[in-house]
């Protein structure tokens, strides 16, 4: 797997979702205060407008002092003595989350509104309950409700911000931060939270400019605090700012050295720009902090893959499996790397943890039925693939192989089946076009056949199995002055395929080039003896991992990396 391809494992907007997490806990602490004058643009639990107040400013001064079951009761007696106090459930609620009843606080939020809907404090501690509880979409409907209330609601606003960015929706998400840091101050704001959001929302949109602009300003205002250097590092490295993140994070460990997570996504950075010398270092001294982390020496491994040394990369991974027993990208890279070094049968079992452990990538699947077929058990590959297709059942590569498997199989009925679907799923498919071509002719349906063929050759210019079998049609229908420039196209894409190489003396034959007709069929004997030297000693060999060295590293991006920052 290469750097780029490896990418697909890493983990997505991590830094985004702590920071929903983390506007969730500030949301729920300022609730507590109780509203002072008439803003409306935090989100607070307001004081009451009705009952007796002193039970609610009594009930939160007791929740900001940390005394939460005396609070609640207060609370409790605030609603007992005005069940109809918008601000005494709301506030109630508050505490309730603040104790870990998610139910029960959810219920006294939402009985906050239905009594006063335009309950702005109410509605913005609903949200970020929803958040705190995985309900994205709810959190953003309610925040988006707060700010149809109050345009300026500045916590709202933030916490919608964050939710938009942790589902990509930069478009959105980016005016309201940008709104919210100006009115805080714009870059010279005290608080750097919303820049930080801004710059991973820039990052990720790909605005590179306007990140690298605001980067420098948050770098130059964070001085030397290292929680700041580190979140800012993670938050380019995971929109692929692989550079500007590299520096972060060495200067963060300049500022707090020895310290696992620093060093981690200071070897990913490195890795990822191809500086393997220095992510091996990085990554080598995070494993000797953390020798009970498999995530260290997978990536240990995956810079040793890159490196050519294919045994220690085996080790490596072998040693992360060990820490980690249920590691499928681990088995999926002894897997691939197997097969690089011409080991596909001892690949198989590898590939089969990897599925077992992670059914839900399709890459594991597809790579598994590739080994069976590479093994001529066509029969298995089929049905690693059908199985797939069952858990990815608009999967069109997925149709295409359980097609090209069953084609080997000689199962034409289903193979044909499969490729129509392939081809109703992605109708730029070429290669699924050739395979009903050649489907088509051997069911001596011709018209039918050429049509699919020129089709495919339409897609793809240079797909070799349509050239070779459109050539070869022709051929059948005696049209050799079409046939020969699309089989002499067949040699220059497939040179050592000697069936071209005999279609091609078929039509020089026909044609009357006796010497062309010789070259070619001296060709095709000497390829087909070649090929059949090959068959007749395939066979792969049962060869055992090699014991781990723990001393090198690795190469790729799968799990995802440590997003703690820097202790104190």
């Amino acid at each position: 797997m290469n750097p780029r391809a490896a990418r697909l494992f890493r983990a997505a907007l991590l830094v985004a979702l702590a920071c929903a997490w983390a506007l969730a806990s500030a949301c729920v602490a300022r609730a507590a205060q109780g509203r002072r004058g008439g803003g409306q643009g935090q989100a607070k639990a307001v004081a009451p407008r009705g009952g007796d107040s002193s039970l609610v400013r009594n009930a939160a001064a007791l929740l900001q002092a940390g005394r939460l079951e005396e609070a609640e009761s207060a609370a409790r007696g605030a609603v007992s003595a005005d069940p109809r106090d918008a601000e005494a459930h709301a506030l109630l609620g508050v505490i309730l989350v603040q104790r870990g009843r998610q139910t029960d606080a959810e219920r006294e939020l939402r009985e906050a509104v239905r009594i006063d809907p335009k309950s702005t404090g109410a509605l913005t501690n609903l949200g970020v309950l929803l958040v705190r509880t995985n309900r994205a979409d709810e959190a953003v409907k309610t925040f988006e409700e707060v700010l149809r209330l109050a345009p300026g609601h500045a916590q709202a606003a933030y916490n919608l911000a964050v939710l938009y960015v942790t589902r990509k929706d930069y478009a959105r998400a980016i005016p309201l931060l940008e709104r919210m840091a100006e009115a805080k101050g714009g870059a010279e704001s005290s608080d750097v939270s919303p820049l930080l959001t801004l710059a991973d929302a820039y990052a990720h949109a790909g605005r590179a400019e306007d990140a690298a602009r605001l980067s420098d300003t948050i770098e130059r205002r964070a001085g030397d605090d290292p929680r700041v250097l580190f979140t800012l590092g993670l938050a380019l490295a995971d929109a692929g700012a692989d550079e500007r993140a590299a520096h972060l994070f060495t200067r963060t460990n300049e500022l707090r050295p020895n310290t696992y997570e620093v060093l981690y996504n200071l070897g990913v950075a490195l890795f990822n720009l191809d500086r393997l010398d220095g992510a091996r270092k990085a990554l080598q001294a995070a494993a000797t902090l953390r020798p009970e982390e498999p995530e260290v020496f997978f990536r240990l491994g995956l810079v040793a893959s890159a490196k050519g040394e294919s045994a220690n990369a085996l080790g490596l991974w072998q040693r992360a499996v060990m820490l980690r027993p249920a590691y499928a990208e681990a088995y999926f890279m002894m897997a691939e790397e197997l097969v690089k070094n011409h080991r596909n049968e001892t690949a198989v079992p590898f590939y089969e943890q990897a599925v077992e452990h992670d059914p839900s990538q399709p890459i594991y699947h597809v790579r598994l039925g590739v080994a069976h077929f590479r093994a001529r058990r066509y029969q298995q590959a089929r049905e690693t693939f059908e199985r797939a297709l069952a858990r990815f059942p608009d999967n069109a590569v997925l149709y295409y192989l359980a097609g090209y498997a069953a084609r080997a199989e000689g199962q034409f009925d289903v193979a044909l089946k499969a490729f129509r679907r392939s081809v109703e799923l992605q109708p730029d498919n070429a290669a699924a076009y050739a395979n009903l071509g050649f489907l088509a002719e051997e069911r001596g349906q011709h018209d039918e056949a050429e049509r699919l063929l020129r089709r495919a050759l339409a897609l793809d210019p240079d797909n070799y199995p349509a050239t070779y079998d459109l050539g070869r049609l022709l051929v059948r229908l005696k049209r050799y002055d079409e046939a020969l420039p699309l089989l002499e196209r067949g040699a220059a894409l497939g040179k050592e395929d000697p069936g071209v190489h005999y279609q091609l003396f078929l039509v020089y034959s026909r044609l009357r080039r006796k010497e062309d007709a010789d070259r070619e069929l001296a060709t095709f004997k000497r390829l087909d003896e070649a090929r059949k030297a090959v068959d007749s000693g395939a066979g792969a060999k049962t060869e055992e991992l090699p014991p781990p060295d723990t001393t090198a590293p690795a190469k790729s991006d799968a799990p995802p990396a440590p997003k703690k920052p820097p202790g104190n």
